[in-house]
């Protein structure tokens, strides 16, 4: 169970187990990768095509 102990206009004190605020955490974690791999993909999708040779020589150049 968690339990709002204080609230401000800025800040929010709760009281929670250990075990859920590692989840939370985790959770916001992932959501944060979630975001990266969205906004790589729309990147991806907006790049025009390559031909085989193209990707090869771009890998190269790396």
């Amino acid at each position: 169970m968690e339990a709002i102990i204080d609230r401000t206009p800025r800040t929010v004190t709760v009281r929670m187990s250990t075990r859920r605020w590692n989840r939370m955490l985790q959770l916001e974690q992932t959501y944060k990768l979630a975001r990266i791999i969205k906004h790589s993909m729309e990147q991806v999708e907006n790049e025009p095509s390559m031909t085989p040779q193209e990707a090869i020589e771009a890998l190269r150049a790396l």
